[in-house]
């Protein structure tokens, strides 16, 4: 039998298999490969397997490029990322102390032009949520003064069993080693060294493993999803009709009379037309038959779900903060509010402060006299109810306080002597945002809470 009209009348059809060679290129870039098997969650760490000298990271030495192919081809892990990363470094930073003289400030510019800082501490923040890890070379010159920094991804680097020696590689898969370094400590005068941060994972003191690596089987089925539905389309076939011819055509005169007839009859304008097949008795009439539905489509669709409530539960944000819970659900309309703001309380404050101390480390590394403190930002701005009640600015009551801010800092600088300059001057910018409609009461008083205020002194600064 022949495929109707894909030919020569003469030719037959036949079934060839070739060798795909398509999954030699399912990488962009060599360390990232076809990921093998096992459980993704349990990288293999034991100081005991080395290589040349340095321990490895994963039973193949290429863990940290397994986290980095994750963030790139998970749409839901990848954009977890992002948004923790834009929560926590999205409003920049300030410095504390601003340059008291024309010598300070062509320093602190040329630092900032030289090491590109701002973008900087972005790649950094970055690193450090994907591999709980930052990596810096150090550079110096023959005098051991401070020239720049230089970043490097931490999936480029292996340790020693005690963090002391570290080896750098574009590519582990070839297992080549192509420069090391000392650590950088205080004092130290090579020309390059490297500045070291990682987090401390239980149970384990050679490498930093992320929180999240429990979903990364979760993040590997969310990054095949698509390559199996491009695959589906791409391989299958769907014809809405098959009809079998019992004989076969003896002209291309022939051939073309069938398929007219045919395409006379198809489209929306020829809906409830009649058609009639005839033939030399009824065993040389075409049989009709109708294909089932191709059902691929729907191999995910049951694990769909929990792929993307398990990624973001791993990260700590709620699915909604993300857009993926469903819709409708009974109290969705402040859940995000509320949801937003426990994720920052538990993951952006902390990892703010914890890079606050990691990049006043860089400053303090090139010799600049100053520190700095990462601006509140939020991704989710609150939403005020412009139903809610105000004050009367002409009230007597002396429980409630005036609006003014002025006073309001006089009252919480006099009132809590016992916090510290940095967390005063973020309970007065709490305090503006809300005066400025950018935080609501429940909001407002929450973080203000988060300091040790009562529900009452809240309100008071407040001027509820």
């Amino acid at each position: 039998m022949a495929w109707f009209g894909l030919g020569n009348k003469n030719k037959t059809s036949t079934t060839s298999t070739t060798n795909d060679t398509s999954n030699n290129f399912r990488s962009f870039s060599t360390p990232f490969g076809t990921v093998g098997e096992g459980n993704l969650s349990l990288p293999y760490v034991n100081v005991n397997n080395k290589q040349n000298g340095y321990v490895r990271f994963g039973s193949d030495n290429l863990y940290p490029q397994l986290l980095n192919q994750m963030y790139s081809t998970s749409p839901i892990h990848g954009a977890c990322i992002e948004f923790i990363t834009n929560a926590v470094i999205g409003g920049s930073f300030e410095y504390n102390n601003l340059p008291q003289n024309g010598k300070e400030t062509v320093a602190l510019l040329t630092f900032e032009t030289r090491n590109k800082f701002k973008k900087l501490i972005k790649l950094l923040t970055r690193d450090y949520i994907i591999h709980k890890r930052i990596t810096i070379i150090v550079c110096k010159d023959a005098s051991g003064n401070f020239k720049s920094f230089k970043r490097l991804d931490p999936s480029t680097i292996r340790n020693n069993e005690d963090n002391t020696k570290f080896s750098y590689s574009a590519d582990y898969s070839r297992g080549m080693i192509s420069k090391t370094y000392n650590r950088y400590e205080y004092g130290c005068k090579d020309l390059e060294s490297l500045y070291v941060y990682q987090d401390e994972t239980p149970g384990q003191d050679v490498y930093a493993i992320p929180r999240y690596n429990s979903i990364l089987n979760w993040s590997f089925l969310d990054s095949e999803q698509s390559f199996l539905q491009k695959s589906n389309i791409k391989n299958s076939i769907w014809p809405s009709l098959i009809i079998r011819n019992p004989k076969t055509f003896t002209s291309d005169d022939e051939v073309e009379i069938f398929k007219s007839g045919i395409k006379s009859n198809k489209g929306a304008a020829n809906t409830g037309n009649i058609l009639v097949l005839s033939g030399n008795g009824m065993d040389e009439v075409p049989d009709v038959v109708i294909p089932s539905t191709n059902k691929n489509d729907k191999l995910f669709e049951t694990t769909s779900k929990d792929i993307k409530e398990n990624i973001c539960i791993a990260h700590m944000i709620n699915p909604c903060i993300m857009g993926v819970k469903t819709q409708g659900q009974l109290g969705a309309t402040t859940e995000i509010q509320d949801s937003y703001l426990i994720f920052e309380e538990n993951v952006v404050f902390p990892l703010r402060n914890e890079l606050t101390d990691v990049f006043n480390d860089l400053l303090d590394i090139s010799g600049i006299k100053n520190s700095l403190t990462i601006n509140d930002y939020k991704v989710i701005k609150p939403v005020v109810d412009p139903n809610a009640p105000t004050l009367d600015p002409n009230t007597t009551d002396d429980v409630k306080l005036s609006n003014d801010v002025e006073t309001k800092e006089t009252i919480i600088n006099e009132g809590l002597k016992g916090l510290s300059a940095k967390e005063n001057m973020d309970i007065i910018r709490i305090v503006r945002d809300y005066d400025k409609g950018k935080l609501n009461e429940v909001l407002a008083v929450a973080r203000l809470a988060a300091y040790g205020i009562d529900e009452v002194t809240a309100k008071n600064i407040l001027g509820l």
